[in-house]
């Protein structure tokens, strides 16, 4: 990922947006999440080198594969929350951000139950 063309199509995004504002509302919007899907795009492209990382970390750490998979499920729904709370925000919805956040944070909850259930089991075994 080149931080250079996120940060350019960033700001012809904020720009693009800004000048429709003032002259047709309606296509703001629009300008907005076409901006967001781009740079989206652009990031999600560069993850994958990071996730075959974290794959390698695993089988060679002994983790089980279904916490891994519950961590990096938790990271996503972290990130992916943060992104659509902030398009929200972006078009003028920030109650729907913040009611996305709240499920987003029920979401992580759930799918930490598993992995604290497995340190409490570590914790009694050492005890």
């Amino acid at each position: 990922m080149d931080i250079f063309r996120v940060i350019g199509i960033g700001l012809i995004g904020a720009i693009a947006s800004f000048v429709l504002k003032k002259n047709n509302s309606d296509y703001t919007a629009l300008a907005v999440i076409a901006t967001g899907v781009i740079i989206l795009v652009l990031v999600l492209a560069s993850l994958s080198d990071v996730i075959l990382a974290f794959n390698n970390i695993v089988e060679s750490s002994g983790v089980s594969p279904a916490l891994y998979a519950a961590l990096l499920k938790i990271v996503g729904i972290g990130y992916i929350t943060e992104y659509a709370q902030s398009l929200c925000n972006d078009l003028d919805c920030a109650s729907i951000g913040k009611k996305v956040s709240f499920a987003g944070k029920i979401a992580i909850f759930v799918l930490a139950l598993p992995i604290v259930t497995a340190l409490i089991d570590i914790i009694t075994m050492l005890v």
